[in-house]
């Protein structure tokens, strides 16, 4: 027997038997070849970016990806086959089999602009487990913000898989949280009232606090000062502020 929902973040989530479920969305839209997209680029990276965001969403959370569904608002030859082909490729780099991904595409009506609705879920065994951040913790970004063709750049400094995966198993690492639209800043000042803290950032850090993450380009830590002492020479960490 299920027990009630409750959300953690963007994250939709219900207990069942000897775990917790963990459901995460997300949408592209405009973001391919046909008339109506505005930027213009291949539909294979629509599907790359919208699985990685799902993705990051629940391995963040340290949840286990079960399935992942996409909803591509476009016919299935050429347009949905790029895009399948993107979160085949992209599940990939997650170390995940394609065959976990299930979907539909539209075929009753002729579409003028690439879109996809995307959902993944993820599994915890037990109860989910609250982060615990405490002042003076270090707000790292891992990666840096970019969004457009500058995320398509093949060496845009990004957050990674393997980023996530090293920090997860860093008990000093309190709170990993993917970086969308709203940006760093928001993302801290959104996480710090989760906590009851206040985020204290630091506007000369060198990056754009404010600007988009695009399909979380970055991600937002948490961690004490030991932890970037020993993760800063080998991930891309830039220290943005602290815990107060």
């Amino acid at each position: 027997m299920t027990g009630n929902v409750f959300r953690y973040r963007d994250l939709c989530m219900t207990p069942v038997p000897g775990g917790t479920i963990v459901l995460a969305a997300d949408s592209c839209a405009a973001t391919g070849e046909k008339a109506g997209d505005t930027l213009k680029c291949p539909p294979y990276h629509c599907g790359r970016v919208s699985a990685r965001v799902v993705l990051f969403e629940l391995l963040c959370v340290g949840a286990e990806v079960l399935m992942v569904a996409d909803g591509v608002c476009s016919e299935m030859d050429p347009t949905g086959l790029g895009i399948i082909k993107g979160f085949h490729d992209e599940m990939k780099l997650a170390g995940l089999s394609p065959e976990r991904l299930t979907g539909s595409t539209e075929e009753n009506f002729a579409t003028s602009m690439t879109g996809v609705g995307t959902a993944a879920v993820g599994y915890f065994p037990g109860n989910f487990k609250l982060p615990v951040c405490h002042a003076g913790d270090l707000l790292i970004s891992v990666g840096k913000p970019a969004v457009g063709l500058a995320f398509l750049h093949q060496d845009a400094p990004i957050a990674t898989y393997d980023s996530i995966k090293t920090l997860s198993h860093d008990p000093d690492v309190h709170e990993l949280v993917p970086v969308g639209s709203h940006g760093i800043a928001w993302e801290a000042r959104n996480t710090a009232a989760l906590h009851q803290l206040t985020a204290e950032l630091d506007e000369t850090c060198g990056l754009d606090l404010n600007q988009s993450g695009g399909p979380s380009s970055c991600i937002l830590a948490a961690m004490t000062r030991s932890a970037y002492q020993r993760h800063k020479d080998h991930l891309i960490l830039t220290p943005v502020g602290r815990f107060i």
